[in-house]
């Protein structure tokens, strides 16, 4: 059976049951054919199989015997289904608009030069999630999690990263958009060879929009529909830099990947 999308959705240890119960919502109600599948990395905390089936009896399941990371595990989700379009979501998110998902569909039948399209993402608290972005400079990750260098240097970087100076309420193009929400056409998917697994977590997100926009298929920003995202920033550094780079596997992971979207990028330009 082909469907008109697959949620796609990888886990590690947690998933959030408002999200669950949302994704069961739009499943029951919507107009389309659609499949949740869940790709869990070996969760220790709980048995996924089982509370997933309690919300969701017909969502695709794939149990992996370890953590093979957020690309090669969501390329394993992708390849679990046949559909017209994937949505990739990350497990700590609630879709507010239950018509999210044919809402960037048709954007994406409307306009099909365009390669990826991804909603505006809030806090719970309602303030907005900085999620579309400029592409990354060499030393971006160094400017992130530091203060080795000068404060306003620091203050203008992320505020071009981030994308600050242009209005989150209007659609638009950008670079890229973080992994948490973003929908793409599954034949562009399958041409792009889908998330390139090197990268075991980070970076796989922007790699990926580099390459759509390689082959002339603009990344766009779609704020007119809306998810929360309960951000956890795992790979967050407190303290002492080193110290917590050792003891931090989700820090070590962004820095060995960025190191690695560096290396594969290096003098190339869009």
């Amino acid at each position: 059976m082909k469907y008109d999308i697959a949620i796609i959705t990888v886990i590690k240890d947690k998933i959030d049951l408002p999200g669950l119960e949302t994704i069961g919502q739009i499943l029951r109600t919507a107009n389309l054919k659609i499949c949740f599948v869940a790709v869990d990395n070996d969760s220790k905390g709980f048995d996924a199989y089982s509370l997933i089936k309690k919300y969701i009896p017909a969502a695709v399941i794939v149990l992996r015997d370890k953590n093979y990371g957020m690309g090669h595990s969501s390329n394993r989700g992708a390849a679990e289904v046949e559909a017209d379009y994937y949505f990739f979501l990350n497990p700590d998110t609630a879709i507010k608009d239950l018509n999210l998902l044919e809402r960037l569909r048709d954007f994406l039948r409307e306009f099909p030069v365009i390669g990826i399209v991804a909603p505006r993402v809030s806090y719970p608290d309602g303030q907005i999630q900085e999620t579309c972005r400029r592409f990354p400079k060499w030393y971006s990750p160094i400017a992130q999690r530091t203060s080795f260098l000068p404060k306003d240097f620091l203050e203008q970087h992320q505020y071009k990263f981030l994308m600050k100076d242009f209005n989150h309420d209007k659609r638009r193009m950008v670079d890229w958009i973080q992994g948490s929400a973003f929908m793409i056409e599954e034949k562009l998917f399958k041409e792009l060879g889908g998330f390139d697994q090197r990268f075991f977590m980070y970076y796989e997100d922007v790699d990926l929009c580099r390459r759509c926009w390689l082959k002339n298929r603009p990344v766009y920003y779609l704020p007119d529909v809306e998810l929360l995202h309960a951000y956890g920033k795992g790979s967050a550094v407190k303290g002492n830099l080193i110290k917590g780079v050792l003891q931090n596997q989700m820090a070590r992971a962004h820095i060995i990947s960025w190191l690695k979207y560096s290396l594969k990028w290096l003098g190339k330009k869009i």
